[in-house]
């Protein structure tokens, strides 16, 4: 299969060799060379969120029908949207699948063995992108939870940081764990209020990647909230990383959704005042311990 991936990055690059090395045509599209192939047969994103937009706007291509396969996890600052919303406003009548779930690209190139998912509300897209990228070293598993996969990956991306932070403040691995698994409640209660199904959030695009970016060094979010909890400011901790902190968009994005709709989430709303209101993190982490006591399922 033919196949143009949107973006060079550390994900277009893994995503694309894995590709080539079963057999596919590959071919890469970056720093504002965006005219697809006539031949091409499968659009890769493997770009920042928050250029998805724009890109696809300026983009030459033959057709708008061709399936596009999304990597990219965030929400879109301006219009609240996730990507394959973005998508289908840009292209309504392109197949769109998310693959998503617990993956380092560094690990992705080195053929470590990874797990993924592949969602669409049409199975057979879903079934054909899984035929594309499964192989001996990634495992693809499908779904049809678009809105679930979709919301797991971007917001595992903000409670990565909130691990971070947790971390930078030299809390203990008590404290991680109890952050990490109340931020898996938070992420489902919040993707479920927008249409997610709950199992998904406990699948590998929700508990799977969030366990992975919270835990992992190698996550960008993870070592930005580390940075911050130590003191740093945001622009010298986003400066210590190569490539986009897609957890600092999307904690500024999702913040106004979950106003509007009254959705309780402490710790989106901590890492929120923290970030952009200059909350110390300590103090954060205070107000998150002073909360009245309830139920552990609420």
């Amino acid at each position: 299969m033919k196949i143009s991936i949107l973006g060079k990055g550390a994900w277009g690059l893994a995503i694309g060799e894995l590709l080539e090395s079963q057999s596919h045509a590959v071919e890469w599209l970056d720093k504002g060379n965006f005219k697809v192939s006539d031949k091409a047969e499968m659009l890769v994103i493997a770009l920042p969120t928050q250029v998805v937009r724009e890109v696809l706007q300026n983009i030459k291509i033959k057709s708008t029908k061709i399936p596009v396969i999304s990597l990219s996890k965030g929400i879109d600052i301006k219009s609240g949207q996730r990507i394959s919303q973005i998508i289908a406003a840009q292209w309504p009548e392109a197949p769109m699948v998310a693959l998503s779930g617990p993956s380092l690209a560094g690990e992705l190139r080195e053929k470590v063995p990874t797990a993924m998912v592949a969602a669409s509300l049409d199975d057979e897209w879903a079934s054909q992108a899984q035929s594309v990228f499964h192989g001996p070293f990634l495992r693809v598993y499908r779904s049809s939870d678009l809105p679930g996969v979709e919301w797991g990956g971007a917001l595992k991306n903000i409670y990565a940081l909130a691990a971070g932070l947790c971390a930078g403040l030299g809390l203990g691995e008590n404290s991680l764990a109890g952050l990490v698994t109340r931020s898996l409640r938070e992420m489902t209660r919040i993707a479920v209020h927008f249409g997610a199904q709950e199992q998904t959030l406990h699948g590998l695009s929700g508990m799977g990647d969030l366990v992975l970016t919270s835990y992992s060094r190698a996550s960008r979010n993870r070592r930005v909230g580390e940075r911050i909890g130590a003191g740093d400011s945001l622009e010298k901790a986003l400066a210590s990383v190569d490539g986009i902190c897609e957890g600092v968009p999307s904690t500024q994005a999702i913040h106004p959704i979950l106003q509007s709709y009254k959705v309780e989430a402490p710790v989106a709303e901590e890492l929120y005042q923290v970030l952009f209101k200059g909350k110390a993190p300590k103090q954060a982490l205070l107000s998150l311990l002073s909360r009245d006591p309830r139920e552990e399922r609420e």
